[in-house]
Parts: structure tokens; sequence; C-alpha cells
């Protein structure tokens, strides 16, 4: 069973590294797309977690048509989604409102943890402040929905000291429930 502590350090060793010139070489690993860096975070979570890891893992999403939908990775019983903002990009792509089908996917998850992993390349790493609006559940409909809790785990670049940092931050589980 993979701990929220061992995704994290798993993810801060990808991120410390896909930062550093020594290892990126003549790739620059940072300005990477998320769908560029996908299949290098696949071969660093099967190397670290070993058969445990299935990327793609299909999840139950009623909200949709078909029912069913995709997770980027799911170790032992836990969920993970990824998401990555390159240098010089807006931080839509790392923001809560732009992650929101991420969020529900995660928010539904029953068979375990959940994790959203963010890595922010860019200059201007969120604050506190912007972190929070990933407590601010996106809307189900209605009906009775539990949301189960999820973490979200960020990483960023400090601008001073342009060293690799981190913050982790867990939502809890809210159940919300509607009156007939």
């Amino acid at each position: 069973m993979a701990t929220i502590q061992e995704i994290e350090h798993c993810f801060w060793l990808m991120f410390d590294n896909f930062t550093r010139r020594e290892f990126g070489k003549s790739h620059a690993l940072h300005t990477w797309r998320e769908r560029q860096l996908l299949p290098l975070v696949r071969v660093g979570l099967l190397c670290y977690f070993q058969k445990s890891v299935v990327p793609e893992a299909e999840v139950r999403t009623p909200w949709t048509r078909s029912g069913k939908s995709r997770i980027d990775f799911r170790v032992s019983n836990t969920a993970i989604e990824f998401a990555v903002r390159n240098p010089g990009k807006s931080y839509t792509n790392v923001s809560a409102k732009a992650n929101q089908s991420e969020l529900k996917k995660l928010m539904k998850w029953k068979e375990g943890k959940a994790v959203l992993v963010l890595f922010d390349f860019s200059d201007f790493p969120f604050t506190l402040r912007d972190l929070q609006a990933y407590r601010q559940h996106p809307s189900f409909g209605q009906g009775n929905h539990d949301k189960n809790a999820f973490t979200v785990l960020y990483y960023y670049l400090d601008p001073d000291s342009l060293e690799p940092e981190r913050h982790l931050l867990e939502v809890r589980r809210r159940t919300r429930r509607v009156a007939a």
C-alpha cells in the first residue's frame, strides 16, 4: 500500500531532477508539457512502486455520459492526477478551476486515497492563498454526493533561490445531504 508520504517523496525526486540542468542535459525537462512528462512520470512511479502502478486506470464517473473516465495513475489503492504549468504560461493549468474534472474524479474515488500532483515550473508560483482555492469543491449537481478527502501536492521553484520547494494541502471530506 502506497502512503501519501511515499507518493510525495517519489514526485519530489522527479520534480527536483526535472529542474536540474545536470539531469536533463540537452532536454530542458522543465519546459515539457504534461503529455510529454507523463511517460517519464510513469517510469518514475514504476521504479519507485514497482508492479503496483496502473497508468490510465478506469474510474466511475456517474456525472458523465459514459459513466466512466480515467485517472492518470493508480498506485496500489491511491488515485493520482497530474498537472503541469510550464515557464511563461498562465496559472490556469494548475488552478483549481482548470482542474475541476480531475478534482471530481478524485473526490469520488472510494477505493483509497486520492492525490492531485501539481508541477509548477513557472517564475511566479502560487501563494498559499491560491492553493486554498482547492478547498472549494466543484458542483456535482443535485442529489446526495459524498465528497471524499484528497491531497494536493504542489511542487514549485522558489522565485528567490530558484530551488525546488513543495507544499502539501489536505482537503478534508465533506458530505452534503440534500433534503428530499
